[in-house]
């Protein structure tokens, strides 16, 4: 969220005073809601204690206060589990992941952008899910690519005939998500900050069963062995631009936030570099197109969906798939750009018969 520092000229006699400012609104919805972690700024240590906080620091970036964001995220993924569940939502995971990943995509951003939490729980059922399809629709405009990849957790919200208790577990979510700081992780402008963990990673970690975690082999690696990794692996092979990385088990990404954190604490940019991930599980790679955006990894993200062992390098059918997805939302902007230019048209000889 930008914000504007506006100063007045002194007032002179001859003009009127200015109207008193008015009373801010008691907040209403979320008395409970911790406030947003204070902006610290992180100041360069001695050339003699060299940290990897460096050169974000020399940047002039902002971290906010918050001591363990990873701990923060299962926080907000077992509050959320329990609200689903306590609500019964049902057991398809992929609607409270969607909620989620909506609150989180929601473009505002800035240092006061936590704030919107009173917005979000001052709407009803229908302009909840009026809300949730404007986002959805918005990313899909910029990238439908990772959207349509991500159609497992949004493509609830056209249900014609939903689960009757759907609403109020809705509800239960969302308001679980945002008492417990969701938008104090993924509403800064900055995208390091927001990089900060996985969110999605966390809730897919509590929401799935064991059984189904065992089903799929899914294991999540701890975000701090991840970070290791990544720091072992970039000190070793040289970053160019225009390397390549591929994932080929990639889950929601943990590996890949990882290096990008490690990429812009040395002043290189993610968005110079191409990134790959697959996963057999579509939730998994639909929490990892999500990811894709609040991490702001760049515009060179392909997500594939398969069995990397039984199918090969599904890097190919994902890049035709993403290919479609452009072409599909190029044709839908030419009709709507046709559609308005004759709207235009018949209102001016309407105009003109009368």
């Amino acid at each position: 969220m930008s914000q504007l520092d506006l100063f007045a000229d002194a007032e002179t006699p001859d003009e009127p005073p200015a109207p008193l400012a008015p009373i801010a609104t008691p907040r209403r919805y979320l008395t409970g809601l911790p406030p947003a972690p204070t902006p610290v700024t992180i100041s360069a240590p001695p050339q003699s204690q060299p940290k990897p906080t460096a050169v974000k620091a020399a940047l002039g970036h902002y971290r906010p206060a918050q001591k363990n964001p990873h701990q923060t995220a299962f926080d907000i993924a077992e509050a959320v589990s329990y609200a689903w569940h306590h609500a019964q939502g049902g057991s398809g995971i992929e609607v409270p992941m969607g909620v989620v990943a909506t609150l989180a995509l929601w473009p505002l951003r800035g240092p006061d952008a936590y704030l919107a939490a009173d917005w979000w729980l001052s709407l009803d059922d229908d302009q909840l899910l009026a809300a949730f399809r404007e986002c959805w629709a918005r990313w899909w405009i910029m990238r439908p690519d990772l959207i349509d990849r991500a159609t497992p957790l949004h493509k609830w919200v056209d249900d014609e005939k939903p689960v009757p208790k759907r609403a109020g577990a809705v509800r239960a979510v969302v308001e679980a998500a945002l008492t417990r700081g969701l938008l104090h992780l993924t509403s800064s402008d900055d995208a390091y900050c927001r990089s900060a963990t996985d969110v999605m990673g966390a809730l897919l970690a509590i929401m799935r069963s064991k059984g189904a975690h065992d089903a799929l082999a899914e294991v999540h690696t701890p975000p701090d062995v991840a970070e290791l990794m990544a720091r072992m692996m970039l000190d070793v092979a040289p970053l160019k631009p225009g390397m390549k990385f591929d994932e080929p088990a990639g889950g929601t990404g943990g590996m890949y936030r990882a290096a990008a954190q490690v990429m812009r604490e040395r002043n290189i940019d993610p968005h110079d570099f191409g990134w790959s991930l697959t996963d057999i599980d579509e939730l998994a790679a639909a929490g990892a197109a999500v990811n894709a955006i609040i991490w702001d990894l760049g515009p060179s993200v392909l997500i594939a969906c398969g069995d990397t062992l039984h199918d090969g390098n599904l890097t190919a059918k994902a890049a035709q798939q993403a290919r479609d997805s452009f072409a599909r939302r190029d044709e839908l902007h030419s009709q709507a750009v046709f559609l308005a230019a004759l709207q235009k048209v018949q209102a001016l000889v309407r105009g003109v018969a009368a």
